[in-house]
């Protein structure tokens, strides 16, 4: 794997990358965006590891999503992405919106989350 940029533009394609991923159940793309001692805040409030993310890709997607609203900060070797996930029916329709917290570490060349919250939001 190359060396990936360090700046907001490649943060925004590991998101992107990481939604990509979840929708089209490929778990070995996000092997390589999760650190393996990942915590991440399930919407329903959960906490769970890398192993129990992937593990979760099993089951098939009922919806569309789309990133909307996303900002990244970078800290030097640090991002904290925050944005909005927009899932819909087949109508277009939103049925969920949940906003997202992401922290994601640049090390040896390549940015990965290390932690995530996701927190469910009223429809407008």
């Amino acid at each position: 794997m190359s060396v990936q940029g360090h700046d907001e533009r490649t943060v925004l394609r590991i998101e992107r990358g990481w939604l990509r991923a979840l929708v089209e159940r490929d778990c070995a793309t996000l092997d390589r965006i999760l650190v393996d001692d990942l915590i991440d805040s399930s919407w329903k409030g959960e906490l769970q590891n890398k192993w129990r993310v992937l593990a979760i890709l099993s089951k098939p997607l009922p919806y569309p999503q789309r990133l909307q609203d996303v900002k990244i900060k970078l800290y030097q070797d640090v991002a904290v992405t925050r944005g909005l996930n927009m899932m819909s029916d087949q109508n277009r329709r939103i049925m969920m919106r949940i906003r997202f917290t992401n922290v994601v570490l640049y090390r040896h060349g390549h940015w990965q989350s290390v932690a995530a919250q996701e927190t469910p939001v009223n429809s407008p």
